[in-house]
């Protein structure tokens, strides 16, 4: 079975001429995708520690733990230097460039061990026990149990083949679905009824951003980048042999449920 450090070292000799420690984050309160989707404050939440666990390491390669022992790759960071306070310690960690191949789709065993969060490269050869396909989500964690920012469903519709199970079932269900505006908290709702269900018409904001929903439109015509501030959840998914007219009379139950045609961005 391959280790961690001989595949790095196809690309990189950071292992074999440097001090270098395992870093395994973990939270049981998020799943996989949360913890990459905030990317930005793990990496702060890494910098900044109560001990010296950083001391005497030239790289961290970063783990995020998933389900049992395992770990998924996302970086390789240099520490560049140190500031201490009262607080504790902060760290200056920069990351290394040529790992993109293996960012978020190296797995690894962490071991029988996982309380142990930081260890030794050279002591601690970790087993490489999955390589996941690029684009990877995460498992589909049922229907009604997630949201989706605009940047995942976008990466979701371009890469279906490593997110079976996200397109088999997105495809198969007919629903009322929402669509957030994380800027100022309105709400679109909509439906999709037919072939394809529910992905058939996720597919097109994928796409276009707007899915060319009218006042979605708008907001991306001010703003070209406006997509962006998108989330996309299911509310209700609906049966197969519901008639259109039926679907339409849900769809318009929630949008008076919810006000988004008097404060949301319903049109009509």
């Amino acid at each position: 079975m391959l280790t961690f450090k001989e595949i790095i070292s196809l690309k990189s000799d950071i292992l074999e001429k440097h001090a270098v420690k395992y870093v395994r984050h973990k939270d049981n309160r998020k799943e996989y995708r949360e913890l990459i989707k905030d990317r930005g404050e793990l990496l702060k939440y890494q910098a900044q520690q109560s001990n010296n666990v950083f001391e005497k390491c030239d790289f961290i390669a970063s783990f995020v733990g998933t389900e049992q022992s395992r770990a998924v790759f996302i970086g390789m960071f240099k520490v560049d230097g140190i500031e201490t306070s009262d607080e504790g310690f902060e760290y200056d960690l920069n990351e290394v460039g040529g790992f993109d191949d293996f960012k978020e789709r190296l797995v690894i065993d962490w071991g029988k061990n996982p309380i142990t969060w930081h260890q030794w490269v050279q002591t601690n050869p970790k087993n490489i026990v999955e390589i996941l396909p690029k684009g990877y989500l995460g498992e589909f964690p049922g229907l009604l149990n997630f949201t989706l920012d605009y940047i995942e469903l976008k990466k979701l519709g371009e890469n279906l083949s490593a997110n079976r199970e996200w397109y088999l079932q997105l495809s198969s269900i007919n629903g009322i679905y929402l669509i957030l505006d994380k800027v100022t908290g309105n709400q679109y709702i909509g439906s999709a009824h037919g072939k394809d269900g529910i992905w058939q018409r996720w597919s097109e904001y994928a796409k276009t951003g707007h899915g060319g929903n009218e006042l979605l439109k708008e907001l991306c015509l001010v703003d070209n980048q406006y997509y962006k501030n998108f989330q996309f959840t299911i509310l209700q998914s609906l049966p197969s042999n519901l008639s259109n007219k039926d679907v339409i009379a849900v769809e318009n139950l929630y949008k008076k449920k919810l006000g988004t045609k008097v404060f949301g961005l319903n049109k009509n």
